[in-house]
């Protein structure tokens, strides 16, 4: 199946005086699509080869024993420099992060405490002006009433 279309754009004047068309056949594909077209993107495989023989490994070369020692000792100094690290990690954050916890759950109950508190004050203010209302209310009333002879 052939699909025979200009490469015309409407409004557009062509560039040469007589107007040639191009025949873009469907099952060539679309040309800057297509595998066979020369436009087409570099395959998967030309990416792969090119990141597999960058990161390949150089060929091997002779280390005299010197440099081995330097090599060994430089090892050595940085897994001590990690067990330091980690030591200090470990005596250290973790120790502060527990200290921490604990200061939270201290903060947390003096919270609780603080909270019983303020209501207990609240109804204590209620009693000591309910009292009053009525410590006032005996101080004025009078008991005796007047007697006139």
């Amino acid at each position: 199946m052939e699909c025979k279309s200009p490469n015309i754009v409407a409004g557009e004047a062509s560039e040469t005086d007589d107007d040639e068309t191009e025949v873009i056949s469907i099952e060539k594909g679309i040309p800057h699509l297509s595998s066979s077209g020369t436009a087409a993107p570099p395959s998967f495989t030309f990416a792969r080869e090119a990141v597999e023989s960058s990161t390949s490994t150089p060929p091997p070369t002779v280390v005299s024993d010197e440099e081995m020692q330097r090599l060994h000792v430089r090892r050595t100094m940085n897994e001590r420099c990690i067990s330091l690290l980690n030591e200090f990690i470990h005596n250290t954050v973790i120790s502060v992060s527990k200290q921490l916890n604990e200061t939270d759950n201290f903060l947390m109950k003096s919270q609780m405490v603080l909270q019983n508190t303020t209501t207990s004050v609240k109804k204590m203010n209620d009693n000591t002006h309910q009292m009053q209302s009525k410590l006032h209310d005996i101080l004025t009333f009078n008991f005796v009433p007047n007697i006139n002879i």
